[in-house]
């Protein structure tokens, strides 16, 4: 019996949507970075107040664990639908997966070492790494998905 493939559209759009949030979560932390609040929340994994609504201090370095949250998720979700369906991207997205799970522990101790430099900076680089794969894992998706869409019209 032969499994049937997910539709390439599915693949290019969960991609994106972890490359957008990704970015978001991006331009968040270099705003935390450039306006001194790294250590507003002091503690980790949440700030004292959980998931309920942050006080005004602590309001972007909790907005951008939540959203770390999703982004994670969301590369997950992509790893795992490449896994399955999109061998093309599937190297990529497994490396942003495990990229992911490293960042998340950097930006653990960037926290819990209160901003030592030298883990701020692996923290900031290891960024750089996962939106590279997370790019190059949506750009392939892409590709195969336009490539599907002609074969079909043709």
């Amino acid at each position: 019996m032969e499994v049937q493939q997910q539709s390439p559209k599915v693949g290019a759009g969960l991609s994106f949507a972890a490359l957008t949030m990704l970015y978001s979560v991006m331009l968040l932390g270099v705003y935390i970075t450039a306006s001194h609040q790294g250590l507003s929340c002091p503690d980790w994994p949440l700030c004292p107040n959980g998931f309920a609504l942050p006080s005004e201090r602590h309001f972007f370095e909790h907005y951008h664990r939540v959203m770390v949250i999703i982004t994670a998720a969301l590369i997950y979700m992509t790893a795992a639908y490449t896994f399955w369906n999109t061998k093309p991207a599937r190297r990529t997205a497994m490396i942003a997966a495990i990229v992911v799970s490293v960042q998340i522990v950097f930006g653990m101790l960037v926290v819990t070492l209160r901003l030592e430099p030298l883990i701020v900076a692996i923290h900031l680089s290891t960024g750089i790494l996962l939106f590279a794969m997370t790019l190059i894992t949506f750009l392939t998706s892409l590709r195969l998905a336009r490539r599907r869409r002609e074969s079909t019209t043709l």
